[in-house]
């Protein structure tokens, strides 16, 4: 178990600093720990579980979805 910075998190998901915390306060991103009176960090472990448990992304126009665009990906 590792304890993760605010910017190697941000490296890690490719979200803001912003982002990552609007997405705790609204209980969508794990919660992060306190270290010291001045410092917090979130678990490696925790930030696995929330990537795995993100929704893989389709494509527009993949097989099982209509697109309406003649099977176009982009369009």
């Amino acid at each position: 178990m590792r304890f993760l910075r605010i910017r190697h998190v941000m490296q890690l998901t490719g979200l803001s600093r912003m982002t990552i915390y609007r997405l705790e306060l609204a209980g969508e991103f794990p919660k992060r720990r306190q270290l010291s009176k001045h410092s917090v960090a979130w678990l490696d472990t925790d930030m696995a579980q929330w990537a795995e448990s993100r929704p893989v992304s389709r494509l527009r126009g993949t097989a099982g979805t209509s697109s309406g665009s003649g099977g176009a990906a982009y369009g």
